[in-house]
């Protein structure tokens, strides 16, 4: 009997359109002999699903469920591809687990945690895994341009602490420049991330645990015509190179993935869950860690996937048979 499997997407940040982006990739790709797929757009209290005449049916929250054609229509997985709040903070996974409906992402805690780059960092510092130096504001705090530098040195990057695809994200050259790079970020979230530029070769590992059995991916290395890979290179073709498998030392590739089995393992992930680090020729330094990466057809993980021979439908089909074991 086919699986009723509510792909959600959109959410409440500014990466709404790359959900749902990655949403229709997803759809697209299941696999109709086993699924019956279901676009469902979340955005603040509005959630429902638009069938093919453009028929919209509001979701009960209650349990989670459509009324369509004079019936109750129930899920039995939820593929869970909304960047940023509220599907990769926890709070959307929280509310799953009180219906107890499996989803293919990482659960409240981790998705919480690793959410909050302030926070990740402090954690995954103290796994013995390298991070830039930083400072952490909270509630529109506007210190002194002069305080934070006496702490860090630049180039500094600012960054929403609870953010992605490197929306009201600034790389800040000049100490002129930095206070309104923290409004800036203050625009997109309450708290913000300063932390010190790191020299070197940006690359990416994605992980899975499949049945119990570790899976990495081969590594990409992203190579931006920009200054940095900002939401510009992420999201505009031709901006960004993302080369798999990266070109990089073998010692390099080695702890990579051995740091990132290790990371997804102590953060309690689940799913298909991206690492990204700057490394030079003295170590590897974490960045950030992705629970809901990108699945379009520009991102890294279908890429990443199909060099290791696993096809982009199979793939989802991967992570859908994870939530349902």
């Amino acid at each position: 009997m086919k699986k009723n499997v509510a792909i959600i997407a959109g959410g409440d940040s500014g990466e709404y359109e790359i959900s749902i982006g990655s949403a229709t990739v997803v759809y697209k790709n299941l696999d109709n002999t086993k699924y019956n797929p279901y676009l469902i757009i979340i955005k603040g209290q509005d959630w429902f699903y638009l069938d093919k005449d453009n028929e919209k049916f509001i979701i009960d929250k209650a349990d989670f469920s459509l009324f369509i054609d004079g019936s109750k229509l129930l899920f039995d997985v939820i593929f869970n591809v909304i960047h940023g709040r509220p599907g990769e903070n926890g709070i959307i996974q929280g509310y799953f687990d009180l219906l107890e409906i499996p989803y293919t992402s990482s659960g409240l805690t981790a998705s919480a945690l690793t959410f909050n780059k302030g926070f990740c960092n402090k954690i995954v510092a103290c796994t013995g895994t390298l991070v830039a130096k930083s400072i952490h504001l909270f509630n529109r705090e506007l210190p002194q341009a002069q305080t934070i530098l006496e702490q860090l040195k630049l180039p500094l990057f600012v960054k929403p602490a609870n953010g992605g695809s490197s929306v009201a994200t600034s790389k800040v050259l000049k100490n002129t420049d930095l206070l309104e790079a923290i409004d800036l970020a203050f625009s997109e979230d309450d708290e913000v991330l300063v932390e010190e530029f790191i020299e070197g070769r940006e690359i990416s590992c994605g992980v899975i645990n499949y049945l119990g059995k570790m899976m990495i991916f081969p590594i990409t290395e992203i190579i931006s015509k920009t200054d940095f890979f900002d939401y510009e290179a992420k999201y505009t073709e031709g901006m960004a190179d993302k080369i798999t498998p990266a070109d990089i030392p073998a010692e390099v590739e080695f702890d990579c993935k051995a740091i990132s089995s290790d990371l997804y393992q102590k953060l309690n992930c689940k799913g298909v869950v991206r690492f990204d680090y700057i490394f030079n020729d003295s170590a590897i330094y974490f960045l950030e860690v992705n629970t809901i990466p990108g699945l379009s057809e520009m991102s890294t993980i279908p890429q990443q996937a199909e060099h290791m021979g696993i096809s982009t439908a199979e793939l989802f089909n991967m992570m859908i048979t994870n939530a349902l074991q």
